[in-house]
């Protein structure tokens, strides 16, 4: 990355916005603002992911905090919000005053709602003071997505990552019921059908109250990519990824919606999945064996499958066209209620730039839970006692640290390597919502989605009368006034991206 003299470095400082790159000073210049950090006194960082710890968690972060006291005068104390409760439970916390010195963010979090909610201290003065190294190493599009309103308000990973999102099946199910290949969402169903038959005690689909993506499959499948960066939103507001004019498509008053609630109602009253899936916070089915298949990414297979070889998991993804994810997919970020902000950004440092630090969070204890081979891999040792990446370390993710694992599926390389070769761009993952003009009715927009849309995509209800009740309480909402915003802003972002 291009150096500036400190006196521009200066200049700079706190003005940096989304159509700025983020550049970093000397190497003299952030030794000397790592000196200035004042450490004498010890502290205890609350930090908060999403998940459930591993059984050996305590054992590996009282390990990391050994590291952290010694380095750093700071311990960490981790909370955790279930992938059961996050929906209600993780706007709640960042709401509440509790002091939080570090938190996990992603998109798929509301993000830059939350941003510009003053949910986030902006990092663009105290990043590069306290973790130079890792702000210096980010891709200019990362700070670029990371920006709200002028001011970077998350530090995310740096990794470049493929959008995935499809169908985690059972192999030895799919030879015990004769099926060769999963490609389609019919061909989903009639896998799904063969469960229902033949292992009536199984949950065909193992889907919760706050993962219930069905519709994503559809969605994606019609080149569709979400405003709000994930599907996990409920937001309507989608945009073709292929089409460069930016037109917003409100998947509500798609033409394709009636035809997809009505082959949902026919799922639903075959049982392909439970009456009481948004109730339901049973987040581990598949991996539990409970569960004939989980609709998610390509790293949670991978986990999945390292547990369970012997289910022989394949993966269909169900987007196309493949493009590179968002940065801000993960990322960290230190509430305005945080004691030690600076101190956070030193661990963030940390975790960013010392494999040592990265390891132990991510992997955990070498020789315990862990070794690396000859040729560079990371061998498991005790999947129990700790599941490599499977703690959310997502959001401190780094390319130079990540290790592919011995035992993940052999077709894995050939997967990676074919998103890599069919990627396309997709200006919209660089897009972000100011929500600000139309935030009540939006509010209500989302309300609406949460109330009508989530039980009438599980076909729950009648799908002509509940589209027609779906649309009718969204236009009372205020949805033609926020789309109408929604695509003011695009038109724009287009205009300055399509040059």
């Amino acid at each position: 990355m291009k150096r500036l003299s400190k006196a521009m470095c200066m200049a700079i400082a706190g003005i940096i916005t989304s159509s700025v790159a983020f550049t970093g000073c000397s190497s003299k210049n952030k030794a000397e603002g790592a000196k200035k950090a004042d450490t004498s006194k010890k502290v205890e960082l609350s930090m908060y992911l999403i998940g459930s710890p591993a059984k050996d968690y305590d054992e590996v972060l009282s390990k990391f905090n050994e590291k952290a006291r010694k380095d750093l005068n700071a311990t960490v104390k981790v909370n955790w919000i279930s992938f059961g409760d996050f929906g209600t439970k993780y706007p709640l916390v960042l709401s509440s005053g509790e002091p939080i010195d570090l938190i996990y963010t992603a998109t798929w979090l509301n993000f830059y709602q939350q941003a510009q909610k003053g949910a986030f201290k902006p990092l663009e003065e105290i990043g590069p003071k306290y973790a130079p190294k890792s702000f210096a190493a980010e891709p200019k599009q990362a700070l670029q997505q990371a920006t709200v309103n002028g001011h970077i308000y998350a530090l995310p990973r740096n990794y470049t990552a493929y959008n995935t999102y499809g169908i985690i099946v059972r192999g030895d199910l799919m030879k015990k019921y004769g099926i060769k290949q999963i490609s389609t969402l019919d061909d989903y169903g009639k896998y799904l059908d063969a469960v229902v038959k033949n292992d009536k005690n199984m949950d065909p689909t193992g889907m919760f109250s706050t993962q219930t993506p069905i519709d994503g499959l559809y969605f994606f499948n019609k080149n569709l990519y979400p405003l709000s960066g994930d599907v996990a939103t409920q937001s309507p507001f989608w945009v073709d990824a292929t089409d460069k004019t930016g037109k917003i498509v409100n998947i509500v008053d798609s033409p394709d919606m009636p035809a997809f609630l009505q082959k949902m109602k026919e799922w639903s009253d075959k049982g392909y999945w439970t009456k009481s899936v948004l109730s339901n916070k049973d987040d581990k089915m598949l991996q539990n064996g409970k569960a004939a298949s989980y609709i998610h990414n390509m790293d949670t297979w991978v986990t999945n499958y390292m547990l369970h070889p012997e289910y022989d998991l394949q993966y269909v993804n169900f987007v196309k066209p493949v493009y590179a994810q968002p940065y801000i997919q993960d990322a960290m970020a230190i509430p305005t209620s945080a004691k030690n902000p600076e101190r956070a950004l030193m661990l963030l440092e940390k975790l960013r730039t010392d494999q040592s630090y990265y390891n132990l969070l991510t992997y955990g204890i070498k020789g315990k839970h862990y070794d690396i081979t000859k040729d560079n891999q990371l061998k498991p040792l005790d999947q129990e006692g700790f599941q490599q990446e499977g703690y959310c370390s997502w959001g401190y993710r780094d390319t130079n640290f990540r290790k592919d694992l011995v035992g993940s599926p052999k077709n894995l390389k050939d997967f990676r390597q074919n998103l890599k070769d069919n990627a396309v761009d997709n200006i919209y993952t660089s897009f972000n919502l100011n929500t600000d003009p139309v935030k009540n009715e939006y509010a209500s927009v989302l309300n609406v989605m949460q109330q009508y849309y989530l039980p009438l995509k599980l076909g729950y209800v009648d799908p002509v009368k509940g589209l027609a009740t779906l649309k009718e309480k969204l236009k009372q909402a205020g949805v033609e006034k926020v789309q109408a915003e929604f695509q003011k802003q695009l038109d724009e972002f287009v205009k300055n991206n399509n040059k």
